[in-house]
């Protein structure tokens, strides 16, 4: 498989970045805002029409695939922006690619769906195959936490219950109906998330995704191809990171001579290099494996999720520490890429779930 990018994606890439370059900056980073977030998802997401990128022309999209979305999510993470890219088109478009709902694929392509994944409870493991929240009689009742994007969302992806069934189900519920109440409150890296309590929401029958008691399968699948997506976001951060800390280190003095001269030095940033390589190696990987063979391929982004936390951690905690004391200050880029590293990592299992799935895979 070439990971050369075709001439449509280096336009895509290219589009893409200088779309992120007029739109988004570090003053606006920093001052962050539900309203500003919803701003660039309007201007960038509308503009270049990504959410359609890898929803099949049939349904009004693009046709592309995983490489197509790793382009994007690289240049997302070169800018620190648009965090609800995974949610909505990667997740929302594998759960609905693989539910055969072609309606909802149209929706996403159009634009029309900003969406948010409320699946975690308070104590809840990542392979957990039932949820306290529940559906009966057509109502949805239940309380869940950290709902990354949650403000912005104009639909949440609900997991819960059906009676009868010993696994949860998947839900499209919007985000306005009578019966949600939020809390907001922004995570570690700035992004808008919220609380959110269910009480006697109306339910259709036809806002279940799938069928009943599909949802742990769908909700793994759809998590997995958010690994790969916030894999190629991850290196895109790491690439930012790296030339800004081999910046700094060439300008800052010291004993009369930058700090790039030191060798100590030079050897911290090869091993940041190294990390980064070999993330770029176990996405190729990924991006390569068989996903008719599902084993294959979840061993394979099981690895990855492995590989591109370690790297992430390493690369952003380096160049914190190489930029010293002004590091960790908010008016230093480098501090907003380790915040969001550290969600980054934290995300779709983390790293302990990912490692026992791996080591169950061998055998």
């Amino acid at each position: 498989m070439s990971f050369d990018l075709t001439a449509e994606q280096a336009i895509l890439r290219d589009s893409l970045s200088a779309c992120l370059a007029r739109h988004w900056d570090q003053a606006r980073h920093n001052k962050g805002g539900i309203e500003a977030r919803r701003r660039l998802w309007d201007d960038v997401v509308r503009e270049l029409g990504l959410t359609g990128v890898t929803i099949p022309e049939a349904q009004g999209g693009l046709g592309g695939g995983r490489v197509d979305m790793m382009v994007i999510a690289r240049e997302l993470g070169r800018a620190l922006a648009l965090e609800g890219f995974v949610p909505t088109v990667v997740c929302g478009g594998a759960l609905f690619a693989r539910t055969g709902d072609d309606r909802r694929l149209a929706a996403l392509a159009a634009g029309d769906l900003h969406l948010a994944l409320a699946h975690v409870e308070p104590g809840q493991r990542p392979d957990a195959r039932a949820v306290a929240s529940r559906v009966a009689e057509g109502r949805l009742t239940g309380t869940k936490v950290m709902v990354a994007g949650a403000p912005l969302a104009t639909h949440f992806i609900v997991s819960a219950n059906e009676p009868g069934q010993d696994a949860f189900s998947l839900f499209l519920v919007p985000a306005g109906s009578p019966g949600i109440r939020r809390r907001d409150f922004n995570q570690i890296d700035g992004q808008p998330a919220s609380e959110l309590t269910f009480t006697d929401v109306a339910i259709a029958e036809d806002d279940r995704i799938g069928d009943a008691g599909q949802g742990p399968d769908l909700h793994r699948a759809a998590a997995d191809e958010a690994v790969i997506a916030r894999a190629g976001e991850g290196i895109g951060m790491m690439e930012v990171l790296i030339r800004t800390t081999a910046d700094y280190l060439g300008q800052r003095q010291q004993f009369g001579q930058p700090l790039a001269t030191f060798q100590a030095l030079q050897h911290r940033m090869a091993d940041m290099l190294l990390q980064l390589e070999d993330t770029r190696s176990m996405l190729h990987m990924a991006l390569s494996a068989d996903d008719t063979d599902p084993a294959a391929f979840q061993q394979a982004v099981s690895g990855l999720k492995i590989t591109s936390s370690e790297a992430l951690r390493f690369v952003s905690q380096q160049a914190v520490q190489l930029h010293g004391g002004m590091g960790i200050t908010d008016e230093l880029m480098v501090s907003h890429y380790f915040k969001r590293a550290m969600v980054i990592i934290a995300s779709d299992g983390g790293p302990d779930f990912h490692r026992k799935r791996y080591e169950a895979s061998l055998g």
